[in-house]
Formats: C-alpha cells, sequence, structure tokens
C-alpha cells in the first residue's frame, strides 16, 4: 500500500491570502486586490487564496508554505487609503501600533502553527487603512484608488521570492 503523501499535491511556496469580509465595506479591501491580482498570469510559484474572516481555521493552508503575503484592512491610525507594509513579528513586538480588523487571530494562528512546525518561513502583511468598515457592499473611494498600488506591492514580494530562490 503506498504512502498518502505521494497523492498530496504539491503546494506553490508563495501563498497571497486575502482576510476580510466584502459585506462590511472596506474590510473588502483584501478581496478586490486579490481578484485584481487574479487577473494578471503570476508565476506558478504563487498561489491565491481567499480566507475570508477566519484565520484560525487556516493552518493546514499554510503548511509547506515558504511565504505568506496577507491582504487586509489594517488601522494603523493614518489617513484613509494609507498602505502599510509590515510583518506579524513587528506588531508582536510593539514597535508598530497596527490593528488589523483579523491581527489576533492571525498572530494567534501563526504561533500555534509554529508549535506544530506548520508556520510560513516569512509573512508579509500588505494592509490598508479603512474609511468605513460598517454593513454595505463597495470600497470608499480613498480605498478603491488603492487597489492597484497594492497589487504591485504584492508583484514586487512576489519577485523579491522568485529572485531570492533562484
Amino acid at each position: 500500500m503506498e504512502s498518502a503523501a505521494l497523492f498530496e499535491e504539491e503546494r506553490a511556496p508563495l501563498l497571497v491570502m486575502a482576510v476580510g469580509n466584502i459585506l462590511r465595506m472596506d474590510d473588502g479591501f483584501a478581496d478586490a486586490v486579490l481578484k485584481h491580482l487574479g487577473e494578471m498570469e503570476l508565476p506558478e510559484e504563487v498561489e491565491l487564496f481567499d480566507a475570508g474572516t477566519s484565520a484560525i481555521d487556516l493552518m493546514d493552508v499554510f503548511h509547506d508554505r515558504e511565504q505568506l503575503i496577507v491582504l487586509d484592512a489594517v488601522r494603523g491610525g493614518q489617513q484613509a487609503g494609507t498602505l502599510y507594509r509590515f510583518s506579524p513579528q513587528e506588531v508582536e513586538n510593539g514597535s508598530l501600533p497596527m490593528n488589523s480588523l483579523h491581527q489576533v487571530g492571525l498572530l494567534e494562528t501563526l504561533k500555534l502553527g509554529e508549535l506544530v512546525d506548520c508556520k510560513p518561513k516569512q509573512t508579509v502583511v500588505i494592509g490598508c487603512q479603512p474609511q468605513d468598515t460598517g454593513l454595505g457592499i463597495g470600497l470608499s473611494e480613498p480605498v478603491k484608488a488603492q487597489i492597484e498600488r497594492a497589487g504591485e506591492l504584492v508583484l514586487q514580494e512576489i519577485n523579491h521570492f522568485i529572485d531570492s530562490n533562484k
């Protein structure tokens, strides 16, 4: 009898994951960026994934990944539409006063993943300061205006990852 591991699909080493809720206006930022990226031809090393709002259920999705890029609405105290790039470690050690709408679940999941050895080697968060996260569908103008730029930031991360693994 053959091992079940032989039947597992090989995973893309880089996962771009959107976290958010499209029913809460600017909390749909990550979904919009993921859709924008989905219209592009990305390298085979990249997988796009919509995580919805629950990061705690995602340890299996993180397993065997070298890099994780998380897209999320992030409250950093700046003007609506401000883009952020940071690591969970920077938030955890207090060097950044970021407040992702889903930060606690994400940080806990990454910590738990570390304990069971399925945490990605590197995690980067690209976030956008929301203007409105009340019930409703559609992004505010300042957030909508940053979708393309956020996509460019993700592409920079992807290119850096690919270049450093050649």
